[in-house]
């Protein structure tokens, strides 16, 4: 990871609890699913997914959630909002396009995020849509409450458009919800109930990213053709 200084385009709160920033980063480049971390004036080193495809550089997208104003991720967004230039690490991460899943001739190519896990997804998606990928992709966001999807002009365009299925399932909605609800990994079973052929990205915490394995493996998914950030930095013991 080389260290840049990033020019600050744009921060915007786009939900109650989460905000997208818009950085320049000149001549950096990054493979789509890469991350990058954010170093505060303090020292601290924070990841971030990037949450835009490479071929909208130099300018890149963060979609970063704030639940609480004593958080870091609250620093973080002051240290963006209070600055013209920033300094940035970039990029890192092996759960990335050129990772060889796309080489697996799989039946389906699912791609899974849970939260904030949004922003890894839509970096795949945007490099997809670029490079006229044609094989089959299913992409599935999970949230807790309705009122925490975010990108909702986005998403409602994304559905439209036949080229990759997109779902959006909510684990606590009310009765207006008019989309899918109940569990993530419910909802993938349902559309996907044979995965001995498939391959998957899951982007998440720690925990929503084994739980939805250990679903997902009960339905023939092998964890050799999973790929998650987290593997690398909170490996599970077996």
């Amino acid at each position: 990871m080389r260290d840049v200084q990033a020019s600050v385009r744009a921060v915007e709160q786009i939900s109650h609890n989460v905000y997208s920033a818009t950085l320049n980063v000149g001549d950096a480049d990054f493979i789509a699913g890469q991350y990058l971390m954010i170093i505060l004036p303090s020292g601290e080193h924070v990841p971030y997914s990037i949450g835009s495809g490479p071929s909208n550089l130099p300018e890149l997208t963060l979609y970063i959630l704030v639940s609480e104003e004593t958080s870091l991720a609250a620093k973080v967004m002051a240290y963006l909002s209070e600055n013209a230039v920033v300094n940035i690490k970039m990029a890192g991460g092996d759960c990335h396009i050129e990772n060889g899943a796309l080489d697996l001739n799989a039946d389906n190519l699912l791609m899974i995020a849970g939260g904030t896990g949004f922003s890894q997804i839509k970096s795949f998606y945007d490099n997809l849509i670029a490079r006229n990928y044609s094989g089959k992709v299913s992409l599935y966001w999970g949230i807790r409450t309705e009122k925490d999807v975010f990108m909702k002009e986005w998403l409602e365009e994304t559905q439209k458009k036949a080229l990759f299925d997109f779902h959006v399932v909510v684990n606590e909605c009310s009765d207006e919800w008019a989309g899918r609800k109940g569990w993530l990994y419910e909802a993938i079973l349902q559309d996907h109930p044979d995965l001995s052929n498939s391959a998957a990205y899951i982007c998440g915490s720690v925990a929503m990213v084994y739980g939805t394995l250990d679903e997902l493996e009960k339905a023939g998914l092998d964890e050799k053709r999973c790929y998650s950030d987290v593997f690398a930095y909170a490996p599970r013991n077996k």
